[in-house]
């Protein structure tokens, strides 16, 4: 009995010892789960964290790009490369690099894309950024950080492939029969609709507000009925439902304006884009930044136009190869090339060499818009032309001094012929065509300025302030160009509306038109109130009576060439994203 014991309390013994060995067993196990999963939790933790302060960088790369661009920083690519990492507390930022991938010509072609079918200037970069946690629970494990990169692509945009481009509220509204064969683009509202008359839109429509049937409410002029119609790629289709207007107010315009004209008609509904001009952001003097710079004078001692300055770069006088100026001392009209060498502004007549032709003269005559007498530099093209002194690359920069100066283009049926890539005229005053403008042998042509006003072939200065309509009687002309002018915005002053004249008013005119065509090719850019050019807009007696308007956008500007130095609009995007595995 005692041996049996005896081994029974062994047996019991080894089994105790095996039921404790295997205790200890599973309590290493869960204590080293239990480590296990402190230290996954650690690196979660650590990945999470490292992760989004990559996020951040990206992010913070992209807003730097952003603002070169908006400054339009003339040393973009250089500026771009050189980018710094930010200094986040407690994080080590490694390899950040932005290189640039590509950059050339494209056409849009997504068909779900709101700039489908345009031409423009691609540039594609790659952000690339890894970024390390610095703590000392970092420190215990081996890891390399998490590294993010993200596509970029900049685009660029000319001006001159929108039929119609305002960098403010748009406003149609024809009394006679209007049609629009190219691109409509708003960076704020568009009001549209027509006087009992047909407007036509037959090309894509973009608004970054809200596209409305009516009108501003600050015009104080009511809106007939008429027939106004959108494209939707092969066919003219009505925006009236048969009980509404079809606009962002009517119900579910985001899904049926897509259908109702296959995508071809966007607003703020779809999230458009507002398209920048690349202007330095320079604030006017009531804080708004204002692309009015572009065509006022060069002023080398501002702080803001040093050599190499986003400012000096883009200014019309600055890129001018010749500048006709007024020397406000002594009253003189001078021209300077662009390294401000004296240009003589007459030249021995090739015809007689003992007597001279004038490139320039001076002469007044009365704007009944803008009711004053205004003094003019008039601008002979064609003797631009026979002097041999138009200038090499094609930019020519006009200003006049004084509160009444203005510049006038005559003879400018003929554009000079020794330029690349087409003739600009720039200025900081009002500019008056007379006559018919670019139609012999057409030419890229660009014309900005604070206002432009339409004199007819028929124009003569001595019966400027004449009310007798028979004594201001216009002729057909035409005018063929890229046009930048200013307008006088509807707005409420001392109480009472003023309607800007809408697009349909885009050319100020000072004559009867009434029987007479003014044909115009080319495309239409409001990019800055007009500040010198102010008068309001009327119609009528003693102003002037509507032309018959054939208006249209031209094709020759739907490629990849243009006047020379048209600023672009710029849309930036992101693109590819991508967490790369170290």
């Amino acid at each position: 009995m005692k041996k049996r014991s005896a081994s029974h309390r062994g047996s019991i013994l080894a089994v105790t010892m095996i039921i404790l060995a295997i205790a200890a067993m599973v309590a290493v196990g869960l204590a080293s789960l239990a480590v296990f999963q402190f230290s996954d939790v650690a690196r979660y933790e650590i990945y999470k964290n490292e992760f989004e302060v990559a996020e951040a960088v990206l992010a913070k790369v992209f807003a730097e790009i952003t603002f070169l661009v908006e400054y339009a920083h003339p040393n973009l690519d250089t500026e771009i490369a050189n980018i710094q990492p930010p200094v986040v507390s407690g994080y080590t930022v490694r390899n950040l690099s932005v290189v640039k991938l590509s950059e050339g010509m494209e056409t849009i072609s997504d068909p779900d894309s709101i700039w489908r079918g345009l031409a423009l200037h691609s540039k594609r970069y790659r952000i690339t950024a890894r970024v390390h946690q610095d703590s000392r629970t970092s420190g215990r494990f081996k890891h390399p950080g998490v590294e993010l990169t993200q596509d970029l692509e900049l685009r660029y945009i000319p001006l001159y492939l929108f039929a119609i481009f305002y960098n403010a509220n748009c406003e149609i509204h024809p009394g006679a029969t209007m049609t629009i064969n190219g691109r409509v683009h708003s960076n704020a509202m568009l009001y549209q609709g027509s006087d009992g008359s047909t407007l036509r839109f037959r090309d894509y429509v973009t608004a970054v507000k809200e596209i409305v049937h009516g009108r501003d409410p600050n015009s104080g002029l009511g809106l007939s009925r008429g027939n106004d119609s959108f494209w939707n790629g092969s066919t003219d289709v009505s925006m009236w439902s048969g009980s509404a207007w079809i606009d962002h107010n009517y119900p579910n315009w985001a899904s049926v304006s897509q259908s109702r004209w296959d995508k071809h008609v966007f607003d703020s509904a779809h999230e458009v884009e507002v398209l920048s001009p690349p202007i330095p952001k320079i604030e006017n003097a009531q804080g708004n930044l204002d692309a009015h710079q572009l065509i006022e004078r060069a002023d080398p001692s501002s702080p803001d136009e040093q050599p190499g300055s986003s400012l000096r770069q883009e200014k019309f006088e600055y890129k001018a190869d010749l500048k006709i100026v007024k020397n406000p001392s002594t009253g003189a009209v001078e021209g300077y090339d662009s390294n401000g060498n004296i240009v003589p502004l007459s030249y021995p007549d090739p015809a007689n060499p003992k007597t001279t032709k004038d490139i320039v003269t001076q002469t007044t005559f009365w704007d009944a818009r803008e009711r004053k007498t205004v003094s003019t530099i008039d601008v002979n093209i064609a003797n631009l032309i026979e002097s041999g002194r138009a200038p090499e690359n094609g930019i020519l920069y006009v200003s006049n001094e004084g509160a009444n100066g203005v510049v006038r283009l005559t003879n400018a049926s003929r554009l000079p012929s020794n330029v690349v890539n087409g003739f600009t005229v720039a200025s900081d005053d009002p500019l008056y065509i007379k006559g018919d403008y670019n139609t012999v042998d057409k030419k890229y042509s660009l014309l900005a300025s604070d206002a432009i006003t339409v004199l007819s072939n028929a124009w003569n200065d001595a019966n400027s302030t004449d009310a007798r309509w028979s004594y201001r009687n216009a002729n057909n002309t035409t005018v063929n160009a890229v046009v930048f002018q200013g307008i006088v915005p509807t707005q409420l002053s001392g109480g009472t509306t003023h309607y800007s004249g809408g697009v349909e008013n885009f050319f100020r005119f000072l004559e009867n038109w009434s029987g007479r065509t003014f044909t115009f090719n080319g495309s239409l850019v409001c990019l800055w109130n007009s500040q010198k050019g102010t008068g309001w807009w009327r119609y009528g007696n003693p102003v002037y009576t509507a032309p018959t308007r054939t208006w249209a956008w031209d094709p020759i500007y739907g490629g990849l060439n243009g006047p020379p130095g048209t600023p672009r609009v710029y849309n930036i995007l992101r693109r590819n994203w991508n967490i790369r595995s170290l």
